[in-house]
């Protein structure tokens, strides 16, 4: 039971690294917190079954439904959060939380009151055996998709202009804009990027929590406690402490019950909070 348990922490984990680097990208550049990205997480989820009810591929899904999710968020930053980039930061959130709202109520106008499940494709439907534990192939690439694409996030910022601009944004952006760096362009980008990323964790995950118009809720509330714990505006801080929500809930549903595991994991958070104000690798924000 106790080697299950960890796979599925970690299987959890890899679908919250995915989620919570977008809220990272976007706090860490734009300032703002996103309460609308686990309504993109719904909507991919619903897309990506919708798509597949017409005949397109798993494959081709996984492709389509971040692509246009990205250009949602694009489209949503340019008409929306532009708007009110240099007020408060409490506008965003309010604002978020509105568009949030907003895009769950046309969810369920779409179908999205009943839970649908997005079929594994008939690759993937086999069982691993390794060291006498049991894997399901989906969950292993499930976990190989996330590892994969975060490396090559983190590669790109690394040795890409787009990403020297987005880590100077993000570590000082008072010097990148006065380096000429176009903030708002800047920002366009990065919503889209981490929309897209949502939306890759909400189709991967929906043959395993299925898609319905509130499935990102739940997802939405345990990115903002990874963000959190890894320390604002830290990616590698969020990768991490998106491994540790994950087995910390999973472990805990496991040998205390849903609740009591939720009840474990705030604890958990409120002692980072306090002994790690700045996250696990202490090179996050305190604001």
């Amino acid at each position: 039971m106790w080697s299950s348990l960890v796979v599925n922490g970690l299987v959890m984990g890899s679908i919250l690294l995915l989620f919570s680097l977008g809220l990272t990208l976007i706090y860490g550049v734009g300032r703002v917190v996103n309460f609308a990205h686990g309504a993109f997480y719904s909507a991919s989820a619903m897309a990506g079954v919708w798509l597949s009810q017409k005949g397109m591929p798993f494959w081709a899904v996984l492709i389509v439904a971040p692509i246009g999710i990205g250009l949602l968020g694009v489209a949503t930053d340019w008409l929306v959060l532009s708007r009110i980039r240099d007020r408060p930061m409490v506008d965003s959130m309010l604002l978020t939380f509105g568009m949030a709202l907003l895009i769950t109520g046309v969810l369920y106008e779409f179908g999205g009151r009943n839970i649908q499940n997005l079929a594994i494709p008939v690759s993937l439907q086999g069982v691993t055996s390794f060291g006498g534990i049991r894997l399901p192939d989906y969950r292993i690439f499930l976990s190989l998709v996330a590892i994969l694409l975060t490396a090559g996030l983190l590669v790109y910022l690394n040795k890409s202009n787009w990403g020297l601009r987005v880590r100077a944004a993000n570590d000082e952006p008072e010097m990148a804009a006065c380096l000429g760096i176009n903030r708002e362009t800047l920002m366009h980008s990065v919503v889209g990027v981490s929309s897209a990323l949502a939306a890759v964790s909400g189709v991967i995950a929906a043959p395993i929590f299925g898609a319905f118009a509130t499935v990102g809720d739940k997802i939405l509330i345990l990115g903002f406690m990874t963000v959190i714990m890894g320390g604002l505006g830290s990616l590698r801080g969020a990768i991490a402490s998106a491994y540790l929500v994950g087995l910390v809930l999973v472990l805990g549903e496991g040998y205390f019950g849903g609740q009591s595991a939720l009840m474990v994991l705030f604890a958990t958070v409120m002692v980072m909070l306090i002994s790690f104000p700045r996250g696990i690798f202490g090179d996050g924000r305190t604001e």
